[in-house]
């Protein structure tokens, strides 16, 4: 995969137009992203691409610099097989006391007006809180996975991924 995205940035003087550019590629079972802003780059090489954005943001941080999408919204947090199967490309967003469905995952270089661009360890915390929030069922102890949800959570947002990764992806460049 080789694919870029631009995302505005927010903070330490950005303009209202000032925007980064993400460049993703696959090397090998790793993710590489690039981000070029103000004549700057920074490289960040991980398991998937949710990881590698959080080490890139943690190095805008130094700068009071947030991008404005989802990948940096405190509201959403990667989920296990969802995580897994577009390579940290697609979370999910979370609201306290809900479990999330098929309708709250979303690509993390996009921006909606639901995004709110927050530092990396206080999106952490929001998700630590979002899942002590969740109603656990009388009799049964919810089973914790990779990240905490529970695996019919997990069958949840896994059904008709193939279907919402397509649609969130853009297509292949053809050669």
């Amino acid at each position: 995969m080789n694919q870029q995205c631009s995302v505005f940035l927010i903070g330490a003087d950005a303009g209202e137009d000032e925007q980064a550019l993400f460049t993703l590629q696959d090397v090998g079972i790793k993710c590489r992203l690039t981000c070029s802003y103000r004549n700057k780059v920074i490289e960040a090489e991980e398991d998937d691409y949710f990881e590698a954005l959080c080490q890139i943001r943690k190095q805008l941080e130094v700068e009071g610099i947030l991008p404005f999408c989802y990948g940096a919204s405190c509201n959403v947090f990667p989920e296990g097989t969802v995580t897994e199967m577009s390579r940290g490309l697609v979370v999910c967003k979370v609201k306290t006391g809900e479990h999330p469905n098929k309708s709250n995952l979303v690509n993390i270089f996009d921006e909606g007006y639901d995004v709110v661009p927050v530092f990396v360890h206080m999106q952490q915390k929001f998700w630590d809180t979002w899942l002590a929030s969740l109603p656990r069922s009388q009799g049964s102890e919810m089973t914790t996975t990779k990240v905490g949800a529970a695996p019919s959570l997990w069958r949840l947002l896994t059904l008709g991924f193939a279907k919402v990764l397509k649609s969130l992806s853009p297509p292949p460049k053809e050669r």
